[in-house]
């Protein structure tokens, strides 16, 4: 199975504690990602280490996909990493640092696709490209939406 190295590079100019309580605001993240249909917090209480998100997400608008994302480390507001289940998985690290009134985002994923369509794709000439560019795509949409948030507030 094909596997996939994600890495996102984005600054803020706001504080990486505005960055991370946007983010972590799950329940938001349908407002905030077009491609996000629902959320779904399966832990009680605030996130948290161990929480467990499911998300359902749809890409290309053509197909619906379901993953999960285990929280295994949050070191608030700077680092969180999580491992992922369902239609893809893997593990990822957000790592946020903040310096000069600047946060410097980093986002790493590692992950491979159970999905089918999806790993016919990987394996066209120009899939992979494809793939690479669709995420990169949803992750400018998400920074775009979090800009516009934190300076409605």
């Amino acid at each position: 199975m094909k596997c996939f190295t994600f890495s996102d590079k984005d600054n803020f100019n706001f504080s990486s504690q505005a960055i991370w309580e946007m983010v972590l605001n799950v329940k938001q993240w349908p407002r905030l990602w077009k491609q996000v249909i629902d959320v779904e917090i399966q832990t009680k209480g605030d996130i948290h280490e161990n929480s467990k998100i499911d998300c359902y997400f749809t890409l290309f608008h053509l197909m619906h996909l379901h993953f999960h994302i285990q929280l295994i480390s949050l070191q608030k507001p700077k680092y969180a990493s999580f491992s992922i289940g369902g239609d893809f998985s893997g593990t990822g690290r957000w790592i946020l640092r903040e310096k000069d009134q600047l946060t410097h985002s980093t986002l790493y994923l590692r992950l491979q696709t159970h999905h089918n369509f999806l790993k016919f794709i990987a394996y066209l000439p120009l899939g992979e490209r494809l793939i690479q560019y669709s995420h990169r795509r949803v992750m400018l949409e998400g920074k775009k939406m979090i800009i516009k948030k934190l300076q409605d507030d």
